[in-house]
């Protein structure tokens, strides 16, 4: 069936399962309040070195990695996404660690306009006035928390800025889905073990503590290495700005997860930033869409 699929279909496919993959991390993530962030972060990486290289080894890949990691300009692109990946996992376990997880959602309800943005700047996408509009409507709404809090949303832009300049990075940097996360997680499986080591002497390890824990940090480079091989792979077959398109599907998911099951408060002003930002989505998508269907009218 999916042989079936055109590649910008499949792109699609692969950009859903990824975002439900994140969208379900923050339920997962609220089992383990308990562990460091930093933790919880270096099982994400380490575990998933194993599953990957599964992986590889069942595509037949091994080979591209080697040609790839005698490349030194990619080994030095994929360390870069590496250590970005990495400060993105910490600074959102962290959210919703300390219940802020309605400000990571925002944080990726603006990734998609930035990813626009960013798009126009280096991949010489375009986008109409409509679009435009909506990346206003964005910066409205940034406004609007910062008057209501009283503090420029740091943590909400910092995720969509670091998650936005991993997902350019990836897009541009020639090798594979599949061989470029297993090469980040590769770079990252040594740095990463040195600081378990120094939870470890801190006493604040919780890795073999118990059953409960152990299988959980255990879980977290399943849902790491799916959401990052499908999201890969989903950008080799998208539009940037499509891809950011799709993107709405996981911080809807936080959104919901915040207010419905972590009970976090959203009062009027944060209401009114996020209903500005779904304006601008809105806006944004239909102004996509017609633009797609336009592009896909036979000519006469």
């Amino acid at each position: 069936m999916l042989s079936k699929l055109s590649e910008p279909n499949k792109g699609v496919l692969f950009a859903i399962i990824a975002h439900l993959f994140w969208g379900g991390m923050a339920v997962y993530f609220g089992f383990m309040r308990h562990i460091n962030p930093m933790e919880i972060a270096v099982n994400r990486g380490v575990w998933s070195v194993p599953i990957a290289a599964v992986v590889i080894w069942q595509l037949g890949l091994f080979a591209n990695v080697w040609t790839h990691l005698k490349s030194p300009r990619t080994v030095l692109l994929l360390t870069f996404t590496s250590i970005t990946i990495v400060f993105n996992w910490t600074l959102y376990i962290w959210c919703i660690q300390h219940g802020r997880t309605l400000e990571a959602s925002l944080g990726y309800f603006i990734n998609p306009l930035l990813n626009v943005v960013v798009g126009y700047i280096f991949l010489g996408e375009r986008f109409t006035r409509p679009q435009f509009a909506a990346i206003g409507l964005a910066c409205v709404a940034v406004i609007v928390q910062t008057i209501a809090s009283g503090v420029f949303p740091f943590i909400g832009l910092s995720l969509a800025s670091s998650f936005c300049l991993y997902g350019l990075l990836r897009k541009t940097v020639k090798v594979g889905a599949v061989e470029g996360f297993f090469i980040e997680v590769l770079i990252l499986a040594v740095p990463l073990l040195l600081v378990e080591v120094w939870l470890a002497r801190q006493g604040d390890m919780h890795f073999g503590a118990n059953v409960f824990d152990t299988l959980m940090l255990l879980g977290c480079g399943g849902f790491t290495a799916g959401a990052l091989i499908f999201f890969a792979a989903s950008l080799k077959r998208l539009r940037y700005s499509t891809a950011g398109l799709l993107q709405y599907i996981s911080p809807s998911l936080v959104f919901l997860t915040a207010v419905f099951i972590f009970k976090e408060h959203i009062d009027i002003w944060k209401f009114s930033s996020f209903a500005i930002i779904w304006l601008a989505l809105i806006i944004y998508s239909v102004s996509s869409l017609r633009e797609e269907s336009a592009k896909e009218k036979p000519s006469f």
